[in-house]
């Protein structure tokens, strides 16, 4: 087996290297650029904001397990009780599917342009949690004494995590005129996604009647290079201030661990346990458009639009068997910033 993996794992560190030194040299050349509008002073970008983020990407996957002692598939010994059976499949095979609700994301960014440089360094940093999501389900199960009954809950919570570097460059937008402006950025970004799943079971056939829980944690952690551009054009120009047309995208490659985590506990003490921990990378792209207000002689700035960001292969939404998912965030989002020199 090791002579399988060991090559996947170089070929996944190959490319980790050649992306992150392909990324450096761009940001090399970018800084050989000669400056043509810089000026003698420091410039500070201050911005938070906050979306409301609905969630696609695919569902994560709960279950029924059996409860009942005995054997067969209906689980039960007879009257005299029987041998518990810790089935790893729900009532008649199935797997039950749980879908994350919306989150609210909170986000911030720091941006210097140092004296006598045309290179925008900045940091963002953007966190949301899902609403919780509470699903229930029935079922029967056919046994050798008669029809056994189960049922069970189940309570769904995500959370995601982005940290961004990036160094860019304002290449300016001629075609609007003086003050529009396109920042081309690059960088790293570091993500982490979790997804917990807790659900209650409980069972009752002729003979028997039983409960239990499980718990099913899932999570991705990577970081890789990213590219992203950021443009400004002003549509009125007024006593009140500047109304522009703001819009972007951005694009990623990360690359990290992928871990999925089933603990199941009987009534009587545990009974299961599965982990699952692979190397993953995920590609991600987003964009966004929306408009903006710069109130005159001020140095705030509020914007609003629509944006939306896609994780693809994010989770692994599996129970015995590892199912990638993505992970795919939309909403609008409203931001306020001020700039200090």
């Amino acid at each position: 087996m090791s002579e399988l993996v060991l090559p996947r794992h170089s070929q996944t560190v190959k490319w980790h290297l050649l992306a992150t030194a392909s990324a450096l040299a761009l940001l090399a050349n970018m800084a050989a650029i000669p400056a043509a509008v810089a000026d003698e002073d420091n410039h500070f970008y201050f911005e938070l904001g906050g979306q409301y983020g609905m969630q696609a990407g695919g569902s994560t996957a709960w279950f029924l397990p059996f409860a009942a002692p005995g054997f067969g598939s209906g689980g039960e010994g007879g009257e005299s009780g029987g041998v518990r059976t810790p089935s790893t499949l729900g009532p008649n095979g199935a797997v039950l599917p749980v879908s994350p609700r919306h989150s609210w994301d909170f986000e911030g960014t720091v941006k210097l342009q140092p004296a006598e440089s045309e290179l925008i360094y900045s940091l963002g940093v953007k966190f949301g949690r899902t609403a919780r999501r509470d699903v229930s389900a029935t079922a029967t199960q056919p046994t050798e004494y008669g029809t056994g009954y189960y049922s069970g809950f189940a309570g769904h919570r995500e959370s995601h995590l982005n940290i961004d570097f990036q160094v860019g460059k304002d290449f300016g937008l001629g075609m609007f005129g003086h003050d529009g402006t396109s920042v081309f950025s690059l960088g790293l970004r570091y993500a982490h996604f979790t997804a917990r799943t807790d659900t209650g079971f409980y069972t009752s056939t002729k003979y028997f009647q039983g409960s239990g829980a499980t718990r099913l944690q899932r999570s991705f952690v990577g970081i890789g290079p990213m590219i992203s551009w950021e443009a400004s054009a002003p549509l009125s120009d007024s006593e009140g201030g500047v109304i522009s047309l703001d819009w972007g995208a951005n694009a990623a490659v990360l690359f990290g661990r992928q871990k999925a985590k089933l603990l199941l506990v009987y009534d009587t003490g545990t009974a299961l346990e599965t982990r699952r921990n692979r190397s993953s990378t995920v590609p991600e792209v987003g964009g966004f458009a929306g408009f903006s207000w710069h109130p005159a002689d001020s140095g705030m700035r509020v914007s609003f639009g629509y944006k939306i960001d896609a994780y693809f292969n994010a989770l692994d939404a599996g129970i015995y068997e590892r199912f990638q998912v993505d992970r795919i965030q939309h909403g609008p989002f409203l931001k306020i910033g001020l700039q200090t020199n």
